[in-house]
């Protein structure tokens, strides 16, 4: 069983608050290499867990497929361009609110997806379904303003704590301007080099390496490390790429040595913690 770490603890309280209130679900999805949801909380904040209507057209023929492509693919694509926030309509019908949620000066370390609803007017793609589209709830102008001037700001310090300061891999988190705007250039993207980093700082590595681990008693290169294996475990559970496909897109040209280096940070080599852990696309 995975449970929800300390560091990611307010986020999930604050996603089931606003779903007690709301009467809908709140989805979050983290915005690395892919948008995916965060393994290391409930299945609830990932899916459209225990929703009828969404269940009903994730057993229709093609049905989860459209919903993977409109995720993975429509609303990936709108925020790598910067969109947001946003309605996405699905390929049923139904839509969602798309808010980017901006905890830093870079992009926007995940989206909460506020629904499902209708809009009004609104029809069901699929009229063998219509009866459960008719009790989703509908999506009034007034409401939508409301997700947008309010949940942001109620969401920024929660996600700035889980993935801003440290994604609980840090030990301390650092007062050096220059290491912090680091870590927000590694969150982005993990797959930076030392170099890369220390000619961004005017810094030579070795310099860059003393100062990383006096600020954050951490090596820099452990926590790119680690950094690089989480976007992996995401990519394992919640999808059927290969192995190799992973490693690749992780930054690891060496399949057995990333076997090597998950199972030691995770206590399984990865098709088996896929076969325990893994959750099905959605």
């Amino acid at each position: 069983m995975i449970r929800t770490p300390e560091h990611l603890r307010e986020l999930l309280q604050k996603l089931d608050d606003l779903a007690a209130v709301a009467g809908v679900g709140f989805r979050w999805k983290v915005n690395g290499a892919m948008l995916l949801p965060e393994p290391d909380l409930p299945l609830r904040t990932g899916y459209h867990d225990g929703e009828s209507f969404c269940t009903a057209v994730k057993r229709l023929p093609g049905g989860e497929s459209g919903c993977v492509c409109n995720d993975s693919r429509e609303i990936a694509a709108r925020l790598r361009n910067g969109d947001g926030p946003f309605v996405k309509r699905c390929h049923a019908g139904a839509v969602e609110v798309i808010l980017p949620i901006a905890a830093g000066r870079g992009k926007a370390p995940g989206v909460v997806m506020a629904g499902p609803f209708r809009e009004p007017g609104g029809n069901c793609r699929f009229p063998e379904l219509e009866e459960e589209f008719r009790q989703l709830p509908e999506l009034s102008r007034e409401a939508l303003a409301g997700y947008i001037r309010l949940i942001p700001p109620l969401l920024r310090e929660p996600v700035r704590r889980a993935y801003l300061e440290g994604a609980g891999i840090l030990p301390v988190y650092p007062a050096d301007e220059r290491i912090a705007g680091l870590l927000e250039k590694v969150r982005e993207n993990p797959l930076l080099t030392p170099d890369e980093l220390a000619d961004g700082l005017f810094l030579s590595k070795s310099r860059l390496f003393h100062l990383f681990h006096a600020e954050c008693r951490i090596g820099l290169g452990e926590y790119l490390l680690k950094l690089r294996l989480r976007e992996a475990r995401r990519m394992l559970l919640y999808g059927d790429w290969p192995i190799s496909r992973i490693a690749v897109r992780t930054g690891f040209a060496d399949q057995s040595h990333f076997t090597a280096l998950f199972r030691r940070e995770f206590g399984l080599p990865p098709m088996k913690y896929r076969r325990e852990f893994g959750r099905a696309p959605a």
